[in-house]
C-alpha cells in the first residue's frame, strides 16, 4: 500500500559553505520528515565514507527539522505493518548518523521539534544559530521516545531533565537549551558555526557517547529492534496482540 501522497519534501548530501552538508529539505511544512525523506535521510548516511572533515547537518527556510510529517504519523497508525515500517525508518536513521566515522554537527536555526530533536540528539555536536527554540512535544501526543534517543538525551542533559522533557509539552528557549546541554554552541551567523571547532582534541566519538545496543555483536538490525521497541508502545491499538 503507497504510502502517504503529501512525500514532496527530500533530503540531499551538498557543498555548502559549512562544507559537506546534509540538507532537510521540506520547507512548506518545516521539514518535517516524510518516511521517503527518513529513508533517504539513513540511505545517504549510511553511503557517506569515514572523514576527518564533519559532516553538518541543516534545514531549509530558516527552521532546522519540526519531526516527523503528521500525514507520516497518521499513515503509521492505519496498520501494524506500517507502523513498524515508519518507526524502523526514524531510528536507522538516527542510528546511521550517530554511527557515522566523522563527526556530524546538527546546525540549528529557527528551531526544532519532535524528531528534528531526536536528529540534533542523534549528532555529535550542536550549535545554534540565532535564538532557536526546542519543542518537545512528545507527552502531549502520546509519542514514546526510542530507547536510542532516550540514552542519548540522558548522556547530554541527565536522566531527570529527559525524564521532564519527555512527558508533556516543553519548549526550550536557547540559553536554557545550552545550559542543559543541548547545545554545544550559540553563534549569530552560519557564517560563524566554522569558528565553534571540533571536539576536543582525542575525544573518541563513539566511545562513551555510543549504548551497548549500538555496536552490539547483533549488528545494525538488532540495534533498531532494541531502540524501535519502545517507540512502537505509541502505536498500541495497531501492534499485534502477544
Amino acid at each position: 500500500m503507497p504510502g502517504p501522497a503529501t512525500d514532496t519534501g527530500t533530503v540531499r548530501v551538498e557543498r555548502t559553505e559549512l562544507g559537506e552538508t546534509l540538507v532537510l529539505d521540506h520547507p512548506a511544512r518545516r521539514n518535517a520528515l516524510s518516511l521517503s525523506m527518513w529513508r533517504q535521510l539513513g540511505a545517504l548516511v549510511r553511503d557517506l565514507p569515514p572523514g576527518a572533515a564533519p559532516l553538518y547537518v541543516v534545514g531549509t527556510g530558516g527552521y532546522f527539522c519540526s519531526g516527523a510529517d503528521l500525514d507520516a504519523l497518521r499513515h503509521a497508525r492505519t496498520a501494524p505493518e506500517h507502523a513498524v515500517e515508519f518507526v524502523h525508518a526514524v531510528v536507522r536513521s538516527l542510528l546511521a548518523l550517530h554511527l557515522l566515522e566523522r563527526e556530524v554537527v546538527a546546525v540549528v536555526e529557527g528551531g526544532a521539534a519532535g524528531g528534528g530533536v531526536e536528529i540534533m540528539a542523534a549528532c555529535d555536536r550542536r550549535v545554534a544559530v540565532g535564538a532557536p527554540s526546542l519543542v518537545f512535544p512528545f507527552g502531549q501526543h502520546g509519542m514514546a521516545l526510542d530507547g536510542f534517543t532516550r540514552s542519548r538525551l540522558e548522556q547530554l542533559v541527565g536522566p531527570a531533565q529527559t525524564e521532564r522533557l519527555v512527558h508533556g509539552r516543553h519548549v526550550v528557549g536557547t540559553e536554557e537549551a545550552v545550559t542543559l546541554g543541548l547545545f554545544d554552541a550559540r553563534v549569530d551567523s552560519l557564517a560563524q558555526v566554522l569558528t565553534t571547532g571540533p571536539r576536543r582534541a582525542g575525544t573518541d566519538r563513539r566511545g562513551a557517547t555510543t549504548p551497548s545496543y549500538a555496536v552490539g555483536p547483533g549488528g545494525l538490525d538488532d540495534a533498531v529492534l532494541g531502540a524501535a521497541a519502545s517507540m512502537l508502545t505509541a502505536f498500541p491499538s495497531h501492534l499485534p496482540r502477544s
